[in-house]
């Protein structure tokens, strides 16, 4: 028999989402550490965009905290939990993080997007096309029915790419940021509002390495 291959083994290795001059691969173990001294170069000021504050603390303590959360959703992973985290590059330069999570998709058929990219690539037009990425894996590679996000009420950048990209609100919660009241808004965007869009509406996205990925998570 042949060996197996490092994507037979671990399928989510062999899927790349390549939209205009971004592109979306899976964080490995040498990508997690290059991820985490990305972030410690800076991702935001005193703003905090996330309910954990992991981007705290000295370079060294946000670079091991990027590549102990990568470590253990790997451990963690499996088809009625999953988290599909993808590192994005553009022109090949690594810049942030789009991922997808669900649990219980085969049956729910949702699925949770989120991001971060580092302080030199915001306001270029980067997120959207992550966005985009990341929907058009969910609704077209692994049939979504619904894909939802979330961001502070405060996170102008996030919010504003979830506006352009016409999702429908999905509710607010007030939580706890850093020892303040702040309120978290949700948002929600289905399949029939995501093909309705058209194709002339989003830019061409190319997926690889979808089939395995399905086959391997178990989702028909």
């Amino acid at each position: 028999m042949p060996t197996p291959s490092d994507v037979d083994v671990w399928p989510l290795l062999g899927v790349k989402i390549q939209v205009s001059d971004v592109e979306l691969a899976p964080v490995d173990d040498r990508t997690a550490l290059d991820l985490g001294r990305l972030a410690a170069g800076g991702i935001h000021g005193n703003f905090l965009p996330f309910q954990s504050p992991w981007t705290r603390g000295s370079d060294v303590e946000v670079a091991r905290n990027v590549f102990r959360y990568h470590s253990g959703l790997r451990q963690e992973m499996r088809p009625d939990k999953w988290s599909l985290e993808f590192a994005a590059r553009l022109d090949h330069t690594l810049i942030g993080v789009q991922s997808l999570t669900s649990e219980n998709f085969r049956t729910t058929r949702s699925a949770e997007s989120g991001s971060w990219l580092g302080q030199a690539w915001q306001g270029k037009g980067i997120g959207t096309l992550n966005r985009i990425a990341i929907l058009t894996l969910a609704f077209e590679g692994l049939r979504a029915d619904e894909v939802t996000t979330s961001a502070w009420a405060d996170n102008a950048a996030s919010n504003a790419v979830t506006r352009k990209l016409g999702y429908e609100p999905n509710g607010e919660e007030r939580l706890d940021r850093e020892g303040r009241v702040t309120v978290q808004k949700r948002f929600r965007m289905t399949r029939e509002m995501w093909e309705s869009r058209g194709p002339d509406l989003r830019p061409h996205v190319l997926l690889e390495g979808v089939e395995a990925l399905r086959a391997w998570l178990e989702i028909d």
